[in-house]
């Protein structure tokens, strides 16, 4: 299992599922300044891209020659299916997760505000007493129109642990985290397949992404302002797409709460 993280600097270009360790996923940030543009072509896979700074306006044309403009914020995502176009203008900063799309998707621009007002997909989990109460935004879950992405936002506690009880989907879903809104605040980053065996231990600050291919990956934030982050998980299988469908480390729990 090859773990790999990233500074923001390092990101600036495409990164491949190879050269993050993984199987399907691609990443990627976008700084959008000024005049210059950001041209993004899907081909044959499906990509969101979600805001993490500013805002940028955008320009689809889909694979009927339709187009769609709109205004993204901070946390909005835009969904972009096989064959569309995107021209991005405006000042901020996006991540781009991309996959393969053997089943096709739906351009959809996923509102940050009317995730959070939705309560099947805006959750809390865990328990203040424990440090594990956090909240989960589910923006694009398993009822979403597309072939293997699955993404959301997590924020947890300051000094609290997210990804609790730890649990693992190696064998159904790779994953990667991209860290933001920590400011001067950091967090630690966990992965291991077994505590008998040595593991990965990582210091992650704002702007870092880290790929996971499997194993058991809680992580914890500093008392300064907690850990938050993207969670992009892509199916290894098309159509696959069970959040759910996971392992809980058993010395810690029975189910994800």
């Amino acid at each position: 299992m090859i773990v790999k993280k990233y500074a923001p600097s390092e990101l600036l270009t495409l990164k491949t599922p190879q050269e993050l360790g993984l199987q399907y996923t691609s990443l990627q940030r976008l700084e959008v300044s000024g005049n210059h543009l950001i041209k993004i072509s899907a081909d044959e896979s499906e990509i969101a891209l979600v805001v993490l700074e500013g805002k940028i306006q955008y320009h689809v044309t889909l694979l009927d020659c339709s187009h769609r403009e709109g205004d993204l914020s901070v946390r909005d995502i835009l969904f972009l299916p096989p064959h569309s176009r995107v021209i991005l203008s405006g000042a901020g900063v996006a991540m781009r997760f991309q996959a393969p799309s053997e089943l096709g998707a739906s351009f959809t621009h996923l509102s940050f505000h009317e995730i959070d007002q939705d309560p099947s997909k805006h959750k809390t989990y865990g328990n203040s007493h424990l440090g594990t109460y956090r909240h989960v935004w589910h923006a694009v879950g398993d009822d979403f129109p597309c072939s293997r992405l699955m993404l959301g936002f997590c924020q947890g506690s300051p000094g609290g642990w997210t990804a609790w009880p730890p649990h693992e989907h190696g064998r159904e879903r790779e994953e990667v985290y991209v860290y933001f809104g920590m400011g001067k605040g950091f967090g630690i980053q966990l992965v291991y397949e077994d505590l008998s065996q040595p593991g990965i231990s990582m210091v992650v600050h704002e702007g870092d992404a880290v790929s996971i291919p499997g194993g058991f990956h809680p992580n914890v934030g500093c008392p300064l302002n907690g850990i938050q982050y993207v969670y992009c998980m892509t199916a290894k299988e098309p159509g696959k797409r069970e959040f759910l469908n996971l392992r809980i480390q058993k010395e810690y729990g029975e189910k994800f709460v």
